[in-house]
């Protein structure tokens, strides 16, 4: 199987309409999915409120981006971390060599981390706990129209709206998780200052480095898409 996504991937890339080809199938297969999961959920609710479709619109999407769309989202920033982590290594070393771009459209490939049970139950906790509050804060409907309500409430317009959804959904938790990164990668990061780490435990601690931050971009992205569409839902259905 991965021989073959590889194989696919080498495909794509060798034309651009190929991409644009892949692209249009998923988008189509993925708004026949969520279509279907729609009328699947409506149906099995079998209510008969006013919001039922609403309801069950937003149940679908944000379950589908709190589950799948963090998994493929985090895998792409995690690659692009690494990928931009490794050309500014090459910098350091290499004057003449080109600065990392964060718009190149086709990073290397990942270099192959051996992840220890301890890192990887951590890694298995840190989604857990992602999913969840994701699904606890977006998926209740009642708790979108409390979040449209209070954006529109402690704002002057569209704006400052936007400026406000941006504080509490963006800023606000990159600061909270940039910190628990800080705590979680203290003592390994004082091994590698103190020279205690071999050239393995410094790949490790740069992989999971990348790791952590590359979901923190993952997570605060994938809770901007749920906000969106849980307002387009709120105000148009």
């Amino acid at each position: 199987m991965p021989g073959l996504l590889r194989r696919l991937r080498v495909w794509m890339h060798a034309r651009r309409w190929r991409l644009w080809l892949i692209l249009g199938f998923c988008w189509l297969f993925a708004l026949i999915a969520v279509m279907a999961a729609w009328i699947g959920v409506a149906f099995l609710r079998q209510s008969t409120d006013r919001d039922a479709g609403a309801i069950a619109l937003n149940l679908v999407l944000v379950w589908l981006l709190a589950t799948v769309g963090l998994t493929v989202v985090h895998r792409g920033m995690y690659r692009r971390f690494r990928d931009n982590a490794g050309q500014q290594s090459q910098v350091a070393r290499d004057q003449n060599a080109p600065l990392p771009s964060v718009f190149d459209p086709s990073p290397r490939p990942t270099p192959r981390i051996v992840w220890p049970w301890s890192l990887r139950v951590r890694h298995f906790l840190i989604y857990l706990v992602g999913i969840v509050t994701i699904l606890y804060v977006f998926a209740p409907y009642s708790n979108q129209i409390a979040i449209v309500r209070f954006l529109l409430a402690n704002s002057a317009g569209r704006a400052s709206a936007g400026s406000l959804s941006a504080l509490v959904f963006g800023f606000v938790p990159m600061v909270t998780l940039t910190v628990l990164i800080g705590l979680l990668t203290r003592r390994q990061m004082k091994r590698r200052d103190a020279g205690l780490l071999d050239a393995d435990g410094k790949a490790l601690l740069d992989a999971e480095t990348s790791w952590l931050f590359s979901f923190v971009a993952a997570f605060i992205a994938i809770m901007f898409l749920c906000r969106w569409a849980g307002g387009m839902i709120v105000q148009t259905l």
